[in-house]
């Protein structure tokens, strides 16, 4: 077969995006067009007179800017992976904030005791029964 040998030749075809850069400029490409959309909502909220609405949109469309602005960075090499700094962050904030689980004991003191109620008696009319059954059979 000829291409047996393909793996251990040059590639043919050549790919764009292959470098992280490249990979983060496009991140950055999809947050800024996320952030232009965000506040073309909101100044159509604002037109409807939906003031809340429209101040929650431009602070998202705002958040994703700052965002992209991260990747671009990230992309020119003047910082680090955003997604990685914001991991570590976090993770930074579980050591320190970390709160373990205790089980919660209680003592046999606080325990409340358990009343069970009295077993019941057969009724009446059963046992009655049961001797009338029996005499029945006595008789026959």
């Amino acid at each position: 077969m000829p291409d047996d040998n393909r793996k251990d030749k040059p590639l043919v075809y050549t790919f764009q995006g292959d470098s992280p850069a490249d990979e983060l400029h496009e991140i950055a490409r999809i947050h800024y067009k996320e952030a232009k959309e965000l506040l073309d909502r909101a100044n159509e909220s604002l037109a409807e007179d939906r003031q809340e609405e429209a101040k929650l949109l431009i602070d998202l469309s705002r958040s994703r800017r700052e965002r992209a602005d991260e990747f671009e960075k990230a992309a020119r090499g003047e910082g680090g992976d955003p997604i990685v700094a914001e991991i570590l962050d976090s993770q930074e904030d579980m050591c320190t904030e970390f709160i373990g689980y205790t089980p919660t004991f209680m003592k046999p003191e606080e325990l409340v005791p358990v009343e069970l109620p009295p077993e019941p008696k057969p009724p009446l009319l059963k046992r009655i029964g049961r001797i009338l059954v029996g005499i029945w059979h006595l008789i026959k």
